[in-house]
Formats: structure tokens, sequence, C-alpha cells
């Protein structure tokens, strides 16, 4: 008895057809879960970058952090060289402060007209 080779074609035409007809489909499927993937890993990025929170957005703790770091280098800046002229009187501090204001205006002057 001879078999024909008829069923296998049919079989193979339904499925291309099946394909054809789905392809639309699968294409929006495998775009659906692609979106979905990355906005997983957007969204974890984001939760983890969020669980942290900084001083960022906070100008008032900024400032008390800035203002803390501060006073550790100074005290630091003191512990290694000493307090600078202690036995200036409050008079020659403020002119000797004006002086160096005075100085650093020239050189900002000279620096901006180059």
């Amino acid at each position: 008895m001879k078999h024909s080779k008829t069923p296998l074609r049919q079989e193979k035409q339904s499925f291309t057809h099946f394909m054809k007809g789905s392809e639309k489909w699968l294409t929006r499927i495998s775009y659906f879960l692609a979106a979905l993937i990355i906005a997983l890993i957007v969204g974890g990025i984001s939760l983890h970058a969020n669980a942290h929170p900084t001083d960022w957005h906070d100008n008032a703790l900024s400032e008390q952090i800035q203002q803390e770091e501060r006073a550790r280098a100074k005290a630091q800046w003191r512990e290694e060289n000493g307090i600078y002229q202690a036995n200036l009187t409050p008079q020659v501090n403020a002119d000797m402060y004006r002086y160096v204001e005075q100085k650093q205006a020239e050189i900002n002057r000279t620096l901006g007209e180059k």
C-alpha cells in the first residue's frame, strides 16, 4: 500500500497558515513583554534609589552637614597646625582679615583681566 504525501503537505500548510495569522499577535506579545521587563528594571532601580534618602532636596540638612564638616576641618587644621597667631587683639585680627580680603580682590581682578 502506497502512502500519499498530501497529509504531510497539508500539515505544513496549516502550520504556515496559522503562523501567518498569529504573527501580528506574537509580535505584539513580544513587544509587551519587552516593555514589561524594561519597566520592571527601571522600577527596581528607582525603588533602590528611593530606599536610601539623601540630603539632595533638603537644604537645611545640607547646610547643617556643611557647617559640621567645616567645623571638623577647622578643628583638624588647628590640631595639626595650632591656632594661628592667637595673641592678636580683635582689632588687629579684623585688620588682618580686611587686608587678606583686599589682596584676594586684587588677585581676582588680575586673574579676571587675563
